[in-house]
Protein backbone atom coordinates (compact mmCIF):
# COMPACT_ATOMS: atom_id res chain seq x y z
CA UNK A 1 0.00 0.00 0.00
CA UNK A 2 1.63 2.80 -1.02
CA UNK A 3 2.50 5.37 1.92
CA UNK A 4 1.86 8.49 -0.22
CA UNK A 5 -1.13 7.48 -0.96
CA UNK A 6 -2.43 6.93 2.93
CA UNK A 7 -0.85 10.21 3.76
CA UNK A 8 -3.01 11.64 0.90
CA UNK A 9 -6.42 9.84 2.33
CA UNK A 10 -5.54 10.61 5.91
CA UNK A 11 -5.22 14.19 5.08
CA UNK A 12 -8.38 14.16 3.32
CA UNK A 13 -6.75 15.21 -0.23
CA UNK A 14 -7.93 11.97 -2.17
CA UNK A 15 -10.12 12.38 -4.73
CA UNK A 16 -11.46 8.83 -6.41
CA UNK A 17 -12.02 8.93 -10.39
CA UNK A 18 -14.56 5.83 -10.70
CA UNK A 19 -15.48 4.37 -14.11
CA UNK A 20 -18.16 1.89 -15.13
CA UNK A 21 -15.94 -0.80 -14.64
CA UNK A 22 -16.43 -0.97 -10.74
CA UNK A 23 -20.75 -0.72 -11.67
CA UNK A 24 -22.77 -1.50 -14.26
CA UNK A 25 -20.56 -2.61 -16.66
CA UNK A 26 -18.54 -4.68 -14.81
CA UNK A 27 -19.10 -8.26 -16.82
CA UNK A 28 -20.32 -9.55 -13.62
CA UNK A 29 -23.49 -7.78 -13.74
CA UNK A 30 -24.50 -7.65 -17.80
CA UNK A 31 -23.05 -10.37 -20.13
CA UNK A 32 -22.67 -7.92 -23.04
CA UNK A 33 -21.79 -4.21 -22.47
CA UNK A 34 -24.56 -1.17 -23.13
CA UNK A 35 -21.90 0.07 -26.16
CA UNK A 36 -22.08 -3.99 -27.18
CA UNK A 37 -25.78 -3.58 -26.92
CA UNK A 38 -26.64 -0.90 -29.20
CA UNK A 39 -24.21 -1.72 -31.48
CA UNK A 40 -26.12 -5.10 -31.81
CA UNK A 41 -29.25 -3.29 -32.16
CA UNK A 42 -27.75 -1.18 -34.63
CA UNK A 43 -26.83 -4.04 -36.58
CA UNK A 44 -22.69 -2.93 -36.03
CA UNK A 45 -20.38 -5.73 -36.93
CA UNK A 46 -17.65 -6.48 -34.77
CA UNK A 47 -14.94 -5.05 -37.14
CA UNK A 48 -16.19 -1.93 -37.19
CA UNK A 49 -14.44 0.61 -34.80
CA UNK A 50 -16.89 3.16 -33.64
CA UNK A 51 -16.54 5.62 -30.42
CA UNK A 52 -18.81 5.44 -27.47
CA UNK A 53 -20.23 9.20 -28.22
CA UNK A 54 -20.57 8.07 -32.51
CA UNK A 55 -22.32 4.69 -31.18
CA UNK A 56 -24.67 7.01 -29.15
CA UNK A 57 -25.31 9.46 -31.86
CA UNK A 58 -26.02 6.54 -34.64
CA UNK A 59 -28.85 5.32 -31.88
CA UNK A 60 -30.41 8.84 -31.47
CA UNK A 61 -30.69 9.41 -35.62
CA UNK A 62 -32.60 6.26 -36.14
CA UNK A 63 -34.86 6.13 -32.83
CA UNK A 64 -34.39 9.17 -31.43
CA UNK A 65 -33.12 10.51 -27.76
CA UNK A 66 -35.76 9.94 -25.89
CA UNK A 67 -35.48 6.36 -26.82
CA UNK A 68 -31.85 5.95 -25.91
CA UNK A 69 -32.39 7.51 -22.21
CA UNK A 70 -35.51 5.22 -22.17
CA UNK A 71 -33.00 2.40 -22.84
CA UNK A 72 -30.56 3.40 -20.14
CA UNK A 73 -33.00 3.50 -17.68
CA UNK A 74 -34.58 -0.19 -18.57
CA UNK A 75 -30.85 -1.49 -17.94
CA UNK A 76 -30.59 0.10 -14.32
CA UNK A 77 -33.95 -0.66 -13.72
CA UNK A 78 -33.07 -4.23 -14.77
CA UNK A 79 -30.00 -4.57 -12.41
CA UNK A 80 -31.94 -3.45 -9.18
CA UNK A 81 -35.26 -5.92 -10.19
CA UNK A 82 -32.48 -8.53 -9.48
CA UNK A 83 -31.03 -8.29 -5.82
CA UNK A 84 -27.86 -10.26 -7.14
CA UNK A 85 -27.04 -8.12 -10.26
CA UNK A 86 -27.18 -4.80 -7.86
CA UNK A 87 -25.28 -6.84 -5.16
CA UNK A 88 -22.57 -7.32 -7.95
CA UNK A 89 -22.85 -4.04 -9.23
CA UNK A 90 -22.64 -2.19 -5.93
CA UNK A 91 -19.40 -4.58 -4.12
CA UNK A 92 -17.18 -1.94 -4.73
CA UNK A 93 -19.71 0.81 -3.13
CA UNK A 94 -20.34 -1.42 -0.30
CA UNK A 95 -16.37 -1.85 0.39
CA UNK A 96 -15.72 1.62 0.17
CA UNK A 97 -18.65 3.18 1.86
CA UNK A 98 -17.35 2.89 5.39
CA UNK A 99 -13.86 4.62 4.59
CA UNK A 100 -14.95 8.08 5.98
CA UNK A 101 -11.76 9.92 4.76
CA UNK A 102 -13.40 9.46 0.86
CA UNK A 103 -15.39 12.75 0.75
CA UNK A 104 -14.73 13.39 -2.93
CA UNK A 105 -15.93 11.06 -6.18
CA UNK A 106 -15.76 11.89 -9.62
CA UNK A 107 -17.45 9.26 -11.80
CA UNK A 108 -18.62 9.48 -15.37
CA UNK A 109 -21.57 6.87 -14.54
CA UNK A 110 -25.01 8.04 -15.00
CA UNK A 111 -26.32 4.96 -12.12
CA UNK A 112 -27.30 6.16 -8.60
CA UNK A 113 -25.05 3.37 -6.61
CA UNK A 114 -22.81 6.25 -5.13
CA UNK A 115 -25.53 7.90 -3.51
CA UNK A 116 -27.50 4.67 -2.58
CA UNK A 117 -24.75 2.98 -1.04
CA UNK A 118 -22.51 5.38 0.01
CA UNK A 119 -24.39 7.90 1.13
CA UNK A 120 -22.43 11.00 -1.38
CA UNK A 121 -24.74 13.80 -2.22
CA UNK A 122 -24.80 13.66 -6.06
CA UNK A 123 -23.41 16.94 -7.94
CA UNK A 124 -25.03 16.82 -11.54
CA UNK A 125 -25.27 20.42 -12.63
CA UNK A 126 -23.82 24.05 -12.18
CA UNK A 127 -25.62 25.01 -9.64
CA UNK A 128 -24.46 21.41 -7.31
CA UNK A 129 -21.23 22.48 -7.99
CA UNK A 130 -21.55 25.52 -6.52
CA UNK A 131 -21.46 23.78 -3.26
CA UNK A 132 -18.80 21.18 -4.19
CA UNK A 133 -16.50 22.72 -0.66
CA UNK A 134 -19.77 22.06 1.32
CA UNK A 135 -18.97 18.99 4.37
CA UNK A 136 -19.97 15.85 3.68
CA UNK A 137 -19.21 12.70 0.99
CA UNK A 138 -19.99 14.22 -2.76
CA UNK A 139 -20.46 12.54 -5.83
CA UNK A 140 -19.49 14.51 -9.09
CA UNK A 141 -21.17 12.89 -11.76
CA UNK A 142 -19.31 14.90 -15.10
CA UNK A 143 -21.49 12.91 -17.38
CA UNK A 144 -25.17 13.49 -15.76
CA UNK A 145 -27.48 11.28 -13.92
CA UNK A 146 -30.16 9.09 -14.68
CA UNK A 147 -31.93 10.15 -11.65
CA UNK A 148 -31.80 13.09 -14.17
CA UNK A 149 -32.57 12.39 -17.73
CA UNK A 150 -31.48 15.83 -19.55
CA UNK A 151 -28.37 15.55 -17.96
CA UNK A 152 -27.11 12.38 -19.03
CA UNK A 153 -23.95 12.60 -21.60
CA UNK A 154 -24.17 10.38 -24.20
CA UNK A 155 -24.33 11.65 -27.76
CA UNK A 156 -21.64 13.42 -29.58
CA UNK A 157 -23.38 16.76 -29.08
CA UNK A 158 -23.33 15.78 -25.53
CA UNK A 159 -19.75 15.09 -25.21
CA UNK A 160 -19.32 19.03 -26.87
CA UNK A 161 -21.39 20.13 -24.77
CA UNK A 162 -20.16 18.59 -21.73
CA UNK A 163 -16.22 19.78 -22.75
CA UNK A 164 -17.64 23.23 -22.89
CA UNK A 165 -18.25 23.35 -19.17
CA UNK A 166 -15.31 21.56 -18.52
CA UNK A 167 -13.44 23.83 -20.78
CA UNK A 168 -14.83 26.81 -19.17
CA UNK A 169 -18.12 26.54 -16.74
CA UNK A 170 -17.79 26.06 -12.93
CA UNK A 171 -18.04 22.30 -13.38
CA UNK A 172 -14.74 22.56 -15.15
CA UNK A 173 -13.33 24.67 -12.45
CA UNK A 174 -13.89 22.89 -9.90
CA UNK A 175 -12.79 19.52 -11.46
CA UNK A 176 -9.16 21.37 -12.49
CA UNK A 177 -9.30 22.62 -8.70
CA UNK A 178 -9.51 18.97 -7.82
CA UNK A 179 -7.48 17.19 -9.96
CA UNK A 180 -4.24 20.17 -9.41
CA UNK A 181 -4.50 20.26 -5.68
CA UNK A 182 -5.26 16.61 -4.61
CA UNK A 183 -3.87 12.75 -5.58
CA UNK A 184 -6.29 11.30 -7.77
CA UNK A 185 -7.54 7.99 -7.45
CA UNK A 186 -8.58 6.15 -10.83
CA UNK A 187 -10.51 3.12 -10.24
CA UNK A 188 -12.66 1.46 -12.98
CA UNK A 189 -11.61 4.23 -15.06
CA UNK A 190 -10.48 3.68 -18.85
CA UNK A 191 -9.43 6.93 -20.06
CA UNK A 192 -11.76 6.50 -22.76
CA UNK A 193 -13.71 9.53 -22.11
CA UNK A 194 -12.37 12.91 -24.66
CA UNK A 195 -14.06 15.35 -22.34
CA UNK A 196 -12.31 14.13 -19.20
CA UNK A 197 -9.28 13.39 -21.19
CA UNK A 198 -8.94 16.76 -22.75
CA UNK A 199 -9.46 18.48 -18.94
CA UNK A 200 -6.47 15.88 -17.40
CA UNK A 201 -4.01 16.29 -20.34
CA UNK A 202 -4.34 20.53 -20.23
CA UNK A 203 -3.87 20.35 -16.41
CA UNK A 204 -0.80 18.45 -17.22
CA UNK A 205 0.74 20.48 -20.17
CA UNK A 206 0.22 23.84 -17.61
CA UNK A 207 1.65 22.38 -14.19
CA UNK A 208 3.79 20.07 -15.74
CA UNK A 209 5.88 18.17 -12.92
CA UNK A 210 4.24 20.06 -9.91
CA UNK A 211 0.68 18.11 -10.52
CA UNK A 212 0.04 15.87 -7.85
CA UNK A 213 0.53 12.44 -8.07
CA UNK A 214 -1.65 10.09 -9.47
CA UNK A 215 -2.85 6.36 -8.81
CA UNK A 216 -4.35 3.70 -11.18
CA UNK A 217 -5.50 0.50 -9.54
CA UNK A 218 -6.50 -2.02 -12.84
CA UNK A 219 -6.15 -5.31 -13.21
CA UNK A 220 -4.83 -4.61 -17.14
CA UNK A 221 -2.05 -2.38 -18.41
CA UNK A 222 -2.02 1.27 -17.82
CA UNK A 223 -3.78 3.51 -20.62
CA UNK A 224 -0.94 5.10 -22.87
CA UNK A 225 -0.12 8.04 -21.54
CA UNK A 226 -0.57 7.27 -17.76
CA UNK A 227 2.07 8.90 -15.68
CA UNK A 228 1.35 8.05 -12.43
CA UNK A 229 1.62 5.05 -10.55
CA UNK A 230 -0.11 1.87 -11.99
CA UNK A 231 -1.91 -0.61 -8.47
CA UNK A 232 -2.25 -3.96 -10.85
CA UNK A 233 -4.85 -5.46 -8.55
CA UNK A 234 -9.05 -5.70 -8.78
CA UNK A 235 -10.91 -2.75 -7.27
CA UNK A 236 -13.13 -3.96 -4.96
CA UNK A 237 -9.75 -5.93 -3.97
CA UNK A 238 -7.94 -2.71 -2.99
CA UNK A 239 -10.44 -1.30 -1.20
CA UNK A 240 -10.30 -4.32 1.25
CA UNK A 241 -6.77 -4.12 2.01
CA UNK A 242 -7.11 -0.39 1.72
CA UNK A 243 -9.16 -0.84 4.94
CA UNK A 244 -7.04 -3.33 6.40
CA UNK A 245 -4.21 -1.41 6.28
CA UNK A 246 -6.70 1.62 8.42
CA UNK A 247 -7.84 -1.10 10.63
CA UNK A 248 -4.47 -2.21 11.45
CA UNK A 249 -3.12 1.33 12.47
CA UNK A 250 -6.48 2.34 14.46
CA UNK A 251 -7.81 4.82 11.79
CA UNK A 252 -10.75 3.26 11.12
CA UNK A 253 -12.85 0.29 12.69
CA UNK A 254 -13.20 -3.18 11.40
CA UNK A 255 -16.26 -3.45 9.61
CA UNK A 256 -17.31 -6.56 11.07
CA UNK A 257 -18.14 -4.49 14.39
CA UNK A 258 -21.06 -3.16 13.32
CA UNK A 259 -22.70 -6.90 12.78
CA UNK A 260 -23.52 -7.19 16.39
CA UNK A 261 -25.30 -3.87 16.71
CA UNK A 262 -28.32 -5.33 14.93
CA UNK A 263 -28.77 -8.40 17.46
CA UNK A 264 -28.28 -5.49 20.51
CA UNK A 265 -31.00 -2.49 19.10
CA UNK A 266 -33.34 -6.10 18.50
CA UNK A 267 -32.73 -6.45 22.38
CA UNK A 268 -33.17 -3.56 23.76
CA UNK A 269 -36.07 -3.24 21.63
CA UNK A 270 -37.46 -5.81 23.12
CA UNK A 271 -36.41 -5.21 27.03
CA UNK A 272 -38.28 -1.41 26.46
CA UNK A 273 -41.45 -2.81 25.51
CA UNK A 274 -41.44 -5.29 28.70
CA UNK A 275 -40.22 -2.06 31.04
CA UNK A 276 -43.19 0.14 29.16
CA UNK A 277 -45.68 -2.26 30.39
CA UNK A 278 -44.59 -1.03 33.94
CA UNK A 279 -47.19 1.21 35.64
CA UNK A 280 -45.33 3.98 36.31
CA UNK A 281 -47.77 5.85 38.50
CA UNK A 282 -47.13 2.99 40.83
CA UNK A 283 -43.48 2.69 40.00
CA UNK A 284 -42.04 6.01 39.16
CA UNK A 285 -38.37 5.49 38.75
CA UNK A 286 -38.84 2.95 35.99
CA UNK A 287 -38.97 6.34 33.47
CA UNK A 288 -35.29 6.45 33.93
CA UNK A 289 -34.98 3.09 32.50
CA UNK A 290 -37.41 3.75 29.69
CA UNK A 291 -34.89 6.87 29.04
CA UNK A 292 -31.81 4.76 29.08
CA UNK A 293 -33.30 2.43 26.66
CA UNK A 294 -34.48 5.33 24.52
CA UNK A 295 -30.73 6.89 24.14
CA UNK A 296 -29.14 3.25 23.39
CA UNK A 297 -32.01 2.90 20.72
CA UNK A 298 -31.29 5.78 19.20
CA UNK A 299 -27.28 5.46 19.06
CA UNK A 300 -28.26 1.92 17.69
CA UNK A 301 -30.63 3.25 15.15
CA UNK A 302 -28.08 6.38 14.28
CA UNK A 303 -24.89 4.20 14.07
CA UNK A 304 -26.57 1.39 11.50
CA UNK A 305 -28.21 4.65 9.30
CA UNK A 306 -24.72 5.86 8.96
CA UNK A 307 -23.00 3.13 8.43
CA UNK A 308 -22.79 3.43 4.59
CA UNK A 309 -21.40 7.24 5.57
CA UNK A 310 -18.39 5.61 7.13
CA UNK A 311 -19.08 8.10 9.84
CA UNK A 312 -18.83 5.58 12.74
CA UNK A 313 -16.00 3.83 11.48
CA UNK A 314 -13.87 6.75 11.95
CA UNK A 315 -12.26 6.24 15.43
CA UNK A 316 -12.21 10.74 16.01
CA UNK A 317 -15.45 10.61 15.26
CA UNK A 318 -16.54 7.87 17.83
CA UNK A 319 -14.13 9.73 20.52
CA UNK A 320 -15.33 13.34 19.45
CA UNK A 321 -19.17 12.28 19.98
CA UNK A 322 -18.20 10.24 23.87
CA UNK A 323 -16.48 13.66 24.88
CA UNK A 324 -19.31 15.97 23.78
CA UNK A 325 -22.01 13.85 25.79
CA UNK A 326 -19.90 13.68 28.60
CA UNK A 327 -19.55 17.13 28.87
CA UNK A 328 -23.48 17.20 28.13
CA UNK A 329 -23.95 15.04 31.07
CA UNK A 330 -22.18 17.03 33.63
CA UNK A 331 -24.69 19.80 32.63
CA UNK A 332 -27.19 17.97 33.09
CA UNK A 333 -26.41 16.09 36.71
CA UNK A 334 -26.06 20.25 37.66
CA UNK A 335 -28.99 21.04 36.54
CA UNK A 336 -30.91 17.90 38.09
CA UNK A 337 -32.13 16.61 34.74
CA UNK A 338 -32.19 13.15 35.75
CA UNK A 339 -34.23 12.39 32.78
CA UNK A 340 -31.93 13.65 30.17
CA UNK A 341 -28.70 12.09 32.16
CA UNK A 342 -30.44 8.83 31.89
CA UNK A 343 -30.80 9.67 28.16
CA UNK A 344 -27.57 10.14 28.01
CA UNK A 345 -25.79 7.18 29.81
CA UNK A 346 -28.02 5.05 27.41
CA UNK A 347 -26.29 6.62 24.14
CA UNK A 348 -23.15 6.74 25.34
CA UNK A 349 -23.43 3.13 25.92
CA UNK A 350 -24.58 2.67 22.65
CA UNK A 351 -22.24 4.55 20.70
CA UNK A 352 -19.61 2.95 22.92
CA UNK A 353 -20.65 -0.68 21.97
CA UNK A 354 -19.11 -0.33 18.57
CA UNK A 355 -15.57 -0.34 19.50
CA UNK A 356 -15.54 -2.23 22.80
CA UNK A 357 -14.17 -5.43 22.94
CA UNK A 358 -16.45 -8.66 22.16
CA UNK A 359 -15.62 -9.07 26.42
CA UNK A 360 -16.43 -5.96 27.67
CA UNK A 361 -19.59 -6.09 25.15
CA UNK A 362 -21.35 -8.49 27.56
CA UNK A 363 -21.07 -5.82 30.17
CA UNK A 364 -22.70 -3.19 28.90
CA UNK A 365 -26.13 -3.26 30.66
CA UNK A 366 -29.76 -2.92 29.28
CA UNK A 367 -31.68 -2.21 32.11
CA UNK A 368 -31.11 1.29 34.03
CA UNK A 369 -31.89 2.26 37.37
CA UNK A 370 -30.73 5.87 38.42
CA UNK A 371 -28.10 5.89 41.22
CA UNK A 372 -27.15 1.86 40.31
CA UNK A 373 -23.62 1.54 40.16
CA UNK A 374 -24.14 -2.01 39.07
CA UNK A 375 -24.80 -4.01 36.17
CA UNK A 376 -28.46 -4.65 35.19
CA UNK A 377 -28.78 -7.06 32.38
CA UNK A 378 -32.01 -8.68 32.62
CA UNK A 379 -35.54 -7.82 33.21
CA UNK A 380 -35.43 -10.35 36.28
CA UNK A 381 -33.02 -8.61 38.19
CA UNK A 382 -34.43 -5.29 37.12
CA UNK A 383 -37.80 -6.08 38.73
CA UNK A 384 -35.54 -7.25 41.93
CA UNK A 385 -34.00 -3.95 41.67
CA UNK A 386 -37.12 -1.99 41.60
CA UNK A 387 -37.69 -2.04 45.28
CA UNK A 388 -34.75 0.49 46.04
CA UNK A 389 -35.77 2.77 43.50
CA UNK A 390 -37.12 5.19 45.92
CA UNK A 391 -33.45 4.82 48.04
CA UNK A 392 -30.55 4.81 45.45
CA UNK A 393 -30.99 8.79 44.54
CA UNK A 394 -33.38 10.55 46.26
CA UNK A 395 -33.48 13.22 44.34
CA UNK A 396 -34.48 11.42 40.79
CA UNK A 397 -36.87 9.83 43.02
CA UNK A 398 -38.70 13.13 43.57
CA UNK A 399 -37.91 14.51 39.85
CA UNK A 400 -39.44 10.96 38.80
CA UNK A 401 -42.73 11.69 41.00
CA UNK A 402 -43.15 15.14 39.91
CA UNK A 403 -42.70 13.82 36.27
CA UNK A 404 -44.67 10.64 36.21
CA UNK A 405 -48.18 13.20 37.67
CA UNK A 406 -48.24 15.23 34.87
CA UNK A 407 -49.50 12.08 32.46
CA UNK A 408 -52.19 9.92 32.46
CA UNK A 409 -51.38 6.78 30.26
CA UNK A 410 -48.83 7.60 27.56
CA UNK A 411 -46.01 6.35 27.52
CA UNK A 412 -43.05 8.14 28.36
CA UNK A 413 -40.41 8.42 25.75
CA UNK A 414 -37.27 9.97 25.16
CA UNK A 415 -37.14 11.65 21.76
CA UNK A 416 -33.64 12.34 20.60
CA UNK A 417 -33.58 15.88 21.65
CA UNK A 418 -31.41 17.79 24.16
CA UNK A 419 -32.54 21.34 25.00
Amino acid sequence: MPEALIKALLEGNLVLFAGAGISTENDVVFPVSFYQTIKNELGIGEDVNISFPSLMTKYCEVNGQASLLQKIKERFDYMKAFPELYRNASRFHGELSTIFEIKNIVTTNWDTIFEDECGATPMVNAQDFAFWNTPGRKVFKIHGSINNMGSVVATENDYSKAYRNLNSGIIGSSLKLMLGTKTALFIGYSFSDPDFNRVYNFLKKEMGNIIPRSYIVTPHSAPAGFKGVVINTDGVYFVKCLKEHLVKNKHMIDDNRFNDVHRMLFEVREAHDLVSRIDYKRVPSVIYCTSYQDGMIHAYERILALQKTGYYSHVCNIIKTLENYEILRKMKVKNRAYFDVAYIDGYLNGISYLWLSDKLRKTVPIFYLYGNSGEIRTFKKFLHMLKDAPTLHRGAHKLALEITQKYNSEILHHTPFIY
